[in-house]
C-alpha cells in the first residue's frame, strides 16, 4: 500500500505544480485585486452569525463584530476612491 500512496501524492504535487505555472500566481492576485477585504468581511459576518446562532457569542458581541467589519468595507471603499 505504500506505493499507493507515493503514487497519489506523486500525481497530487505533479497537478499542483503544473496548476501554478508561471504567471498563474499573478493572475489570481489581479482577479483578487479589489474584493480581499470584501471576502474577508463576508467571512467575518458569516462567522460571527453562525457562532450567534450556536449560542458561542452574545448578541452585543455579535453585533459589535458586524459593525466592525462594515467598517472595514467602507474604510476600504474611502481607501479605493481617487482624489482628483
Amino acid at each position: 500500500m505504500k506505493w499507493v500512496k507515493k503514487l497519489l501524492l506523486k500525481w497530487v504535487v505533479s497537478y499542483v505544480l503544473g496548476y501554478l505555472k508561471e504567471g498563474s500566481m499573478e493572475k489570481i492576485r489581479i482577479k483578487l485585486a479589489g474584493i480581499k477585504t470584501y471576502l474577508i468581511a463576508l467571512a467575518a459576518i458569516v462567522g460571527v452569525v453562525v457562532a450567534w446562532t450556536n449560542g458561542a457569542m452574545e448578541t452585543s458581541v455579535a453585533i459589535k463584530a458586524i459593525i466592525e467589519a462594515i467598517l472595514a468595507i467602507t474604510i476600504r471603499a474611502g481607501i479605493d476612491k481617487k482624489v482628483v
